[in-house]
């Protein structure tokens, strides 16, 4: 008997898991990017958890990131570019702009924050 729930349940579940690996990728070097609300922040560690749409990913911020990554909200929305390192390795941060959420460095360009656009 055909059952249509559990085909659509396994296909959503083989969809997520291979969104899921192209977060880790085998072609070091190659840029992908986020857009996702900032989960946690771990400014001693120098990572911030995002939601990748297929699951959560740890992203490891780049040596000119880390002294801002503090500056970062949790809740806050990031288009985030990173560069990606190879299995098991998480993703580097390049660059990001906050969407959503006030921070002090809502803009990064890979060296510095860029101070925030003025409102009209």
């Amino acid at each position: 008997m055909f059952r249509p729930f559990t085909f659509v349940l396994l296909l959503v579940l083989f969809m997520s898991t291979a969104t899921l690996a192209l977060a880790f990728t085998d072609e070091p070097g190659k840029e992908g990017s986020f857009y996702s609300p900032i989960i946690r922040v771990v400014p001693d560690k120098g990572f911030i958890l995002i939601n990748s749409g297929s699951g959560i990913l740890w992203l490891k911020a780049s040596e000119a990131a880390m002294p801002h990554i503090a500056k970062l909200p949790v809740g806050g929305l990031i288009d985030v570019v990173v560069v990606f390192q190879g299995k098991p390795n998480p993703p580097i941060i390049k660059l990001w702009r906050l969407a959503g959420g006030d921070s002090a460095c809502s803009e990064f360009d890979g060296k510095q924050c860029l101070p925030p656009a003025k409102k009209k």
